[in-house]
């Protein structure tokens, strides 16, 4: 296992809820796993990573959210996940000078390499991070078994001064898809505290449960 950085592992206080939905869950799979901390509470999870240096960290698999096996088909019991949140995480900027000035917490300074062109973490909230998301959560509904649950880590964040209505996004476009909501629970996290809006960051993040509804 190599000790490579990611900016957004889930945080410890969300894991016994991730828990207690999935307590009755066999077949779990996060599909955009990062690190894979989520085999802390189900070491049998399956996990999907587009980076190749991520996934090693636990065993993932390497694959695209967009694009899972086709014989994965009403394969999973339960999905627990958590997309990028579409914030500064995806800036691109690499600080180039020698005393290293600027210190970034992004998918890119943490990889240290440009992203997989289909990850996610390359998008800024915006009408691409939106069509990208409607990919992924068409391929989680197929691979989702008919009343299986899809739990959603989600944050809305400040642009400008102003908040960017994330989570409602995510929830209007999984509903919209016959996802069924059925909880949403809102848990206050430590927040990271640099960057030029550091005194106003959103102080909590959502933990949304679905229900898989297929058509038909």
């Amino acid at each position: 296992m190599n000790n490579m950085k990611h900016p957004a592992k889930y945080s410890d206080c969300l894991l016994p809820i991730f828990e207690e939905m999935l307590k009755d869950s066999k077949l779990v799979l996060d599909p955009f796993a990062g690190t894979g901390k989520l085999k802390l509470i189900r070491p049998d999870a399956i996990l999907l990573e587009i980076e190749p240096e991520w996934a090693e960290m636990n065993g993932a698999i390497v694959g695209d959210v967009t694009d899972m096996p086709k014989d994965w088909t009403d394969k999973f019991d339960a999905i627990c996940t958590s997309p990028c949140y579409g914030n500064r995480l995806a800036d691109n900027f690499v600080d180039k000078s020698p005393n290293k000035i600027y210190e970034r917490n992004t998918y890119r300074c943490c990889l240290g390499r440009p992203l997989h062109p289909n990850n996610s973490g390359r998008l800024q909230w915006g009408e691409k991070y939106r069509e990208f998301h409607v990919k992924a959560y068409k391929e989680c509904k197929r691979v989702l078994k008919h009343d299986g649950l899809f739990i959603l880590n989600m944050s809305d964040h400040i642009r400008n001064g102003k908040i960017q209505y994330v989570t409602d996004w995510h929830i209007k476009c999984l509903t919209g898809l016959n996802f069924e909501l059925i909880k949403h629970v809102k848990v206050q996290t430590p927040r990271y505290k640099k960057g030029s809006n550091n005194s106003l960051r959103v102080k909590y993040e959502s933990i949304v449960l679905f229900k898989n509804i297929k058509n038909g």
